[in-house]
């Protein structure tokens, strides 16, 4: 039996670590490290038994699938200790319910027994993909679970759990080997002792992978409202920002408006010089009006093609004026991409957002922030450059928010992320120490002619 369970449960582990590797992508494969984590469960299996500490499979297995999660994706270690534990406590869990259940209703399946623990395991795992096939297809898609992965104050609740719950379970699988009568009584009917570790083992597996699901389905509600708070604290601002650009608009008109009714009179004026050849004077009255436009008719910059990157800019170089940070821009919107409206703000606010703070970090004579946009033959791209003080806090590979308030704050740049990504787009952050200068660029495809069809 034992070489029809090893090839099963090896398949059972080595899906879960394609389906990590899915949603966290490595560069480099590593199967060397995966072949070495398949060949540590097999062990458990072969010579745990015969030891007679066979309670010692799920620790031993959780600490193998993180690790093999650590270094065969991209995951960090908390997020690979959470798929570790997942995938264990969801083997363990149905295989629990299944041996309870058997012996409930049949009386005849001993729980000490080797054959039929291998044979519940074989049963049980196809069992176990299915399940959470259909909780993937339901209520924890790729996308809202990606999300919960990166929300580590929510992640470290799960974890945290997911080891309790593993440490009571070896502690009730233990016990179905330490019954002084056994579970059978004569007739073989269950003893009360049976009875007993029947109702416990029920209880805890059930309530085990109950509470796991429903932990990771709060987690993930609760990040999704954090994200959903931060949208619209990224809508306010755009719509502070569009006021204040109106406003400017305003000011225009009015000072146009104002320098128009002027303007009628001096032209009357004008044209009596002329007819009467006081060309002098005339020159006089034109240099006047030019004068008199200037300090009167408010010039509105024009920095984009696009009127709400107007008003973000606009907004921006306001900013850099009160903080003394200096300034340039060449920035076209987006073209052609599937990229929205919303989304292109989303990309522009966080940047932005993050370029001013890190500006407040150095001298004021170091203070500066140049923007970019090109619309190229495929890819649309734009890119941030600004000063900071040579701090930054990277964690796998990622850039993480230096704020003090952590749960609230670093979703930015994911959602930034994810934009891009659903678009098959990619960003890039370099770090020049040299110049302590931060670059943050978005690289989107632009559809051709038959997608934008």
């Amino acid at each position: 039996m034992i070489y029809i369970v090893i090839p099963v449960v090896l398949l059972y582990y080595y899906l879960f670590l394609l389906y990590y590797r899915k949603l966290f992508p490595m560069r480099k494969k590593r199967p060397f490290q995966v072949m070495l984590i398949l060949a540590i469960i097999a062990s458990s299996y072969i010579f745990l038994n015969p030891l007679g500490i066979r309670w010692l499979r799920i620790p031993i297995i959780m600490i193998a699938m993180t690790m093999g999660l650590r270094f065969s994706t991209s995951m960090d270690w908390l997020q690979s200790v959470y798929g570790g534990c997942f995938s264990a406590l969801n083997a363990y869990c149905f295989r629990g319910i299944l041996a309870v259940i058997s012996t409930f209703f049949f009386c005849s399946q001993d729980l000490s027994n080797i054959e039929n623990y291998y044979a519940s395991t074989v049963l049980v795992l196809p069992l176990v993909l299915i399940f959470l096939t259909i909780i993937d297809k339901t209520i924890l898609p790729d996308d809202k679970l990606k999300l919960f992965l990166h929300n580590r104050n929510q992640l470290k609740y799960v974890v945290a759990y997911e080891i309790t719950a593993a440490a009571n379970l070896v502690i009730i699988n233990s016990g179905r080997d330490l019954f002084p009568y056994g579970i059978f009584s004569s007739g073989n009917t269950l003893s009360p002792y049976g009875w007993w570790y029947v109702k416990i083992g029920l209880g805890a597996y059930v309530l085990t992978i109950g509470m796991l699901i429903y932990a990771i389905y709060q987690s993930v509600r609760s990040t999704e409202l954090q994200e959903y708070q931060w949208r619209m604290e990224m809508l306010e601002e755009q719509y502070e920002r569009q006021v204040r650009h109106y406003k400017s608009y305003q000011k225009y008109t009015e000072s146009f408006r104002a320098f128009k009714h002027d303007y009628r009179s001096m032209m009357v004026v004008l044209k009596s010089l002329i007819r009467a050849n006081d060309n002098e004077k005339a020159l006089l009255l034109i240099d006047d009006m030019f004068e008199e436009m200037q300090k009167k008719v408010v010039v509105h910059k024009k920095y984009s093609d696009s009127v709400i990157l107007d008003a973000m800019l606009q907004d921006l170089t306001n900013i850099c004026e009160e903080n003394n940070i200096r300034f340039s821009s060449n920035v076209s919107l987006p073209r052609n991409t599937g990229l929205s409206t919303i989304d292109a703000v989303r990309i522009f606010s966080n940047f932005i957002n993050n370029a001013v703070e890190a500006c407040h970090k150095v001298p004021v004579s170091d203070r500066s922030i140049e923007i970019v946009s090109s619309n190229e033959l495929k890819w649309a791209t734009l890119q941030v450059v600004n000063s900071y003080d040579g701090k930054s806090h990277v964690h796998n590979g990622k850039f993480l928010t230096t704020k003090p308030e952590k749960q609230s704050h670093g979703l930015g740049l994911r959602i930034v992320e994810q934009i891009a990504e659903s678009l098959g787009g990619f960003v890039i952050y370099e770090e020049n120490f040299k110049n302590k200068t931060f670059l943050a660029r978005v690289h989107i495809p632009r559809l051709s002619e038959y997608q934008k069809e």
